[in-house]
């Protein structure tokens, strides 16, 4: 007479292993798409992003190394950064001949 109480452990232990490793894919074929899709947003961010803030210092920094001007404090003079690297060049090349 068979007991109805009794459990197939080797159909059980079967079903369970496969539970766990299809969990396990899934897992990480969710953490593959979800860094996917945040290094897309990332790169639409950075294609898309304006520096005008950056762009200003730079411009500003720009126009204060291609100017003449004293400073009232210390009463150094400045030269754009263009005609000291002319100088140099021509106060080396004179050396040089020399």
């Amino acid at each position: 007479m068979a007991a109805y109480d009794d459990l197939n452990v080797k159909r059980i232990a079967v079903i369970s292993v496969i539970s766990i490793l299809v969990t396990a894919v899934t897992v990480l074929a969710v953490q593959v798409l979800y860094f996917a899709m945040a290094d897309i947003v990332d790169e639409r961010k950075v294609q898309s992003a304006s520096y005008s803030r950056q762009n200003a210092v730079l411009a500003d920094q720009s126009a204060e190394i291609s100017r003449y001007g004293v400073d009232p404090e210390t009463g150094n003079v400045t030269i754009p950064v263009e005609d000291a690297m002319k100088k140099m060049v021509k106060k080396a090349g004179s050396q040089d001949e020399a």
